[in-house]
């Protein structure tokens, strides 16, 4: 039986889905068995480290922002009655809000976000690389969400009610239309994780980097600059409009740079810290509950060969500026492990190892990247990046 290149490529493509859905599926009961089965020790054994913050926060917003008059878990007792989080955006815990009109203001369900988000990056890996691509995509977009759903750290963040899991999913969109060469398209998914956590913003210099990478140093590429950002800022505006609305829109834009500040500032002595380099190396993980024990690992045989990938990639280009330059997991990479490090400098030496989900889907990339390249891959085939937005 003959079978034609476009048979083949299909039949890969159903293929590797299968086998991404597994590993989507693998993420996704890991993240629910832990969420279900770890409590916080204090807090009522509910609230799992700052889970106490966002979710309490996501339940004022709820009532006294949206109106709701639904029944409600307990409050914690942890947090003060009018503590509405606002040193980090409202959009993640918009969601959480959500999941609790949904399916009912309860440990598990703040949680079920978290796990449907973590569950679905793997397979965005896949489709990002493999669609309109290749067949040699199809096989490195099976390993991008392989090497992703590897990364312990997923499955933790996947598990628990926090910022960063959202940021991440977001942050994975975006890398993948940046890799498609659509940096429009990118900016609103930027945009999306930075008003879940503000260290989305690290996406905002990526971007930069890649519009000059894919148009060099002329007006064309500062116009798309232009466009990025304010695309970023609009999306970012629009998650405050209920904000905005009942609180004031001098309050929150008070409340909002107070947290910027206090971004750059270093938290009591407490958990464990690390720098963003003892990230690789999973120095000091941050320890989420100790019943059962949850600590944020992160895996350094992913995120070793990633940085020593992006860093020779991104010194290669600079260097001698080949034209297989634009490398979106590269530029990501490097943009947040930079941000990481210039909030570290600027003064915040309290960085805790479950930042550093937002690396995996960047990370996984990366690797995929550097393979191509071995494999004598350039951008200038038509094989990663489909259009030019």
């Amino acid at each position: 039986m003959n079978l034609n290149e476009n048979t083949i490529k299909k039949i890969s493509f159903i293929i590797g889905l299968v086998i991404v859905l597994g590993f989507s599926y693998m993420v996704g009961s890991s993240a629910y068995h832990i969420a279900l089965t770890t409590s916080g020790g204090g807090y009522n054994n509910s609230y799992i480290s700052d889970e106490i913050y966002y979710v309490d926060s996501a339940r004022r917003i709820l009532v006294n922002v949206f109106g709701y008059k639904g029944q409600l878990y307990p409050y914690s007792g942890e947090t003060q009655s009018n503590y509405y989080n606002f040193e980090h955006p409202p959009l993640a815990k918009y969601i959480i809000a959500l999941s609790m009109v949904i399916l009912g203001d309860k440990p598990i369900n703040w949680r079920i976000p978290s796990v449907i988000l973590a569950s679905l990056i793997p397979l965005i890996l896949y489709l990002g690389l493999s669609i309109g691509n290749d067949i040699k995509w199809i096989f490195l977009g099976i390993l991008a969400s392989l090497i992703a759903s590897s990364d312990k750290i997923l499955i933790v963040m996947g598990s628990v009610a926090l910022l960063d899991i959202y940021a991440a999913f977001f942050l994975t969109i975006a890398i993948v239309f940046a890799f498609r060469k659509n940096l429009l398209l990118s900016a609103v998914f930027v945009g999306l994780a930075s008003a879940s956590k503000e260290t989305g913003l690290f996406g905002v210099l990526a971007l930069i980097i890649l519009s000059f990478s894919l148009y060099g140093k002329k007006f064309l590429a500062i116009k798309k600059i232009a466009e990025i950002i304010l695309i970023v800022i609009v999306v970012i505006l629009i998650f405050y409009i209920p904000l905005f609305y009942h609180f004031g829109v001098l309050n929150i834009i008070q409340q909002t740079i107070g947290g910027y500040k206090w971004d750059l500032q270093s938290r009591p002595p407490g958990p464990p810290t690390s720098t963003p380099s003892g990230w690789l190396f999973n120095v000091n993980p941050f320890v989420l509950s100790y019943s059962p024990l949850l600590e944020a690992d992160t895996t350094p045989i992913i995120e070793v060969p990633a940085m020593v990938s992006a860093i020779s990639i991104f010194i290669s280009c600079i260097l001698y500026k080949r034209n297989y330059c634009y490398r979106a997991g590269v530029v990501f990479y490097i943009s947040i492990f930079l941000g990481f490090w210039i909030v570290y400098l600027a003064g915040n030496h309290t960085l805790y190892s479950f930042y550093s989900v937002i690396l995996t889907p960047a990370a996984a990339i990366t690797l995929v990247e550097a393979i191509d390249m071995i494999m004598g891959g350039l951008i200038g085939k038509n094989e990663n990046n489909v259009s030019s937005v």
